[in-house]
């Protein structure tokens, strides 16, 4: 547009110069018509042509140059000028679909503001959403590894239940053996053996209270009738520990089988 306006101020330069050199034309043509006009005059013995006359051809050339040059600038100015006002109406055109394009990019900003805000909320809900499931998950591996301790817990229970019911079962068949043969020498050497073997047992699996409990069990009264001092010694001493033992594993029960 700027380049358009440019060249028409040129136009417009060049336009005046024109019309200003025509204008000389024109004086020079009519002081020359008026000296041809004079000559004649004085040939045809009319006399000579006065001042007031000459400045009246003069101003009359003068004027007739100027309305032929008006008019034939008029004439050229009325395709520039319906060109300037297409041009006129273009931009006026144009400046109506920018405002239009402008409204939908401003439209176009808002829904992208608007977006960005929900995606913003939506980012906010999840990362809350995604915070709670990490607690969750976080509360369930506590529960797995509270109940996988429980289990482990009951495991090891059973598992000393059962050796403990191994351990009085050897303390059984010695009483067994002591009261079957009474006139045939104590076990004593299989009594030993056990207790040793008891004693370390309950000293890597238990604690010192155990062992010392089993070392120094309650005294019972002596109930065996029928059989020799020694061998209802032996047996009642072999019978305390092994109550010891089950009096260990019902403490390795859990209180619903007690």
């Amino acid at each position: 547009m700027e380049e358009l306006l440019t060249l028409t101020l040129g136009e417009r330069v060049t336009d005046l110069g024109l019309f200003t050199l025509q204008a000389l034309v024109f004086l020079l043509v009519g002081g020359a018509m008026m000296l041809l006009i004079d000559w004649a005059a004085r040939r045809l013995g009319c006399g000579k042509v006065s001042q007031p006359q000459y400045l009246t051809a003069l101003a009359l050339s003068l004027f007739l140059g100027l309305f032929l040059q008006w008019e034939e600038g008029y004439r050229n100015s009325q395709p520039l000028r319906a060109e300037n006002e297409s041009l006129s109406r273009e931009i006026a055109s144009l400046m109506k679909d920018l405002e239009a394009k402008n409204t939908n990019v401003e439209t176009l900003e808002r829904r992208l503001d608007k977006f960005t805000a929900e995606l913003t909320e939506i980012g906010k809900d999840t990362g809350k959403t995604l915070h709670a499931l990490q607690e969750k998950l976080k509360e369930r591996d506590n529960q797995i590894a509270s109940l996988q301790n429980h289990l482990n817990e009951k495991t090891k229970k059973a598992v000393l239940r059962n050796e403990l019911a191994q351990l009085r079962a050897e303390g059984n068949s010695i009483i067994d053996k002591a009261l079957s043969t009474p006139t045939s020498p104590l076990p004593a050497a299989e009594r030993e053996q056990w207790f040793a073997n008891t004693i370390q047992y309950l000293r890597q699996n238990m604690d010192t209270r155990h062992v010392e409990e089993f070392r120094h069990p309650p005294v019972l009264p002596l109930h065996f009738e029928g059989l020799p001092a020694s061998h209802d010694v032996f047996a009642s001493d072999v019978e305390a520990r092994v109550k010891v033992l089950q009096k260990f594993t019902d403490e390795l029960r859990d209180p619903a089988q007690r």
